[in-house]
């Protein structure tokens, strides 16, 4: 039974498709024309090019196709034109859902993303969670959150849609946007981070990679039909991740706080830059916004129902600072 996959060239996505390539199944992987892939030895996948924006490629691709992973998604702080975060999240999903009814497929897994959901601000957000439309932080969140509302008229439609909600995720890996926690160690590790910001109480939902691949691949085999489900790991503050970094490499964590608002009048600085140079600016004034409150989640529903479970945070940072230190052209940073 054949298996359709966008999004597989991604730091999630690329360990997923190495994962069903253990599989006696074909793999029809949808690429766009630059994107990178190494060589591999499978040869029951199939690379084809295209776009999820180009509903004709992915109509070609999809063909023969019985399960779908859609794990495309333009993840970005910042782009020059924000039309493409709606472009990518929400056409691009759309014209995969159009396709895969036109195929008949059999199982559809959507990768979503806690973002979606919203933030918890006191409590512990659950799939049960509605994220209030009136309080959308950047392009990103709000795309995420659209795209989430179509699935449910492609379920009535007969497509059979199973959601997944990927908290933040770490780990091993290429080193893109979607990988922000490293880029965040790597700073950490060469002493670049200036200070926490707001008062470091804020908490997050970390996830080794590993733990999403494998709970993707629980979703498609046991995953029910229309359900949705959050595949997080540890909630911790952003100053306990900190101190648990500083504990685990021996260099110092940040000690300065940094309030919300000066980081929001450097932030328009780097913005008024990028315009100017192209170049991504390292903050946005809405991503500031997003630190502003908690995102802590449950995954007790995966947990249950798919068998789902994570490893601890202070043991993925572990294995993650680990391949840090292995990885060619790596120096450390010298007091």
């Amino acid at each position: 039974m054949s298996i359709f996959v966008t999004g597989g060239t991604g730091f999630l996505g690329k360990q997923l498709v190495e994962k069903l390539g253990y599989l006696d199944e074909d793999v029809h992987l949808l690429i766009r024309k630059n994107s990178f892939l190494k060589e591999t030895d499978n040869k029951r996948l199939k690379i084809l090019e295209g776009d999820v924006t180009n509903i004709h490629t992915v109509r070609k691709a999809i063909k023969g196709c019985k399960m779908v992973f859609h794990m495309a998604s333009l993840v970005k702080a910042w782009v020059r034109n924000p039309a493409e975060f709606y472009r990518v999240n929400v056409e691009g999903l759309q014209n995969v859902m159009e396709c895969a009814l036109e195929e008949g497929v059999t199982k559809f897994v959507y990768t979503s993303s806690f973002m979606a959901i919203g933030p918890s601000n006191g409590k512990l957000n659950t799939e049960e969670t509605q994220h209030d439309p009136d309080h959308l932080h950047n392009h990103y969140e709000r795309t995420k959150y659209i795209a989430d509302q179509l699935t449910a008229g492609y379920l009535n439609k007969g497509l059979p849609v199973i959601t997944v909600y990927p908290c933040v995720i770490y780990g091993p890996g290429e080193i893109t946007e979607g990988n922000l926690v490293v880029r965040i160690i790597l700073d950490f590790l060469g002493r670049k981070i200036p200070g926490i910001l707001g008062d470091g109480s804020k908490l997050w939902n970390y996830v080794f990679v590993t733990d999403v691949v494998k709970g993707h691949l629980l979703a498609m085999e046991k995953g029910k039909v229309g359900e949705k489900y959050i595949l997080g790991g540890e909630n911790i503050s952003i100053g306990d991740f900190f101190k648990l970094l500083e504990a685990l490499s021996g260099i110092n964590a940040p000690r300065r706080h940094i309030p919300f608002w000066i980081a929001k009048m450097s932030s328009r600085y780097d913005e008024l830059t990028a315009r100017i140079s192209g170049k991504t600016p390292k903050h946005t004034a809405s991503i500031i916004e997003i630190y502003k409150h908690d995102w802590a989640f449950s995954s007790e529903k995966a947990e249950q129902e798919l068998e789902y479970t994570h490893i601890p945070l202070k043991e993925g940072l572990v294995r993650t600072l680990d391949w840090i230190y292995k990885t060619p052209g790596y120096k450390p940073h010298k007091d």
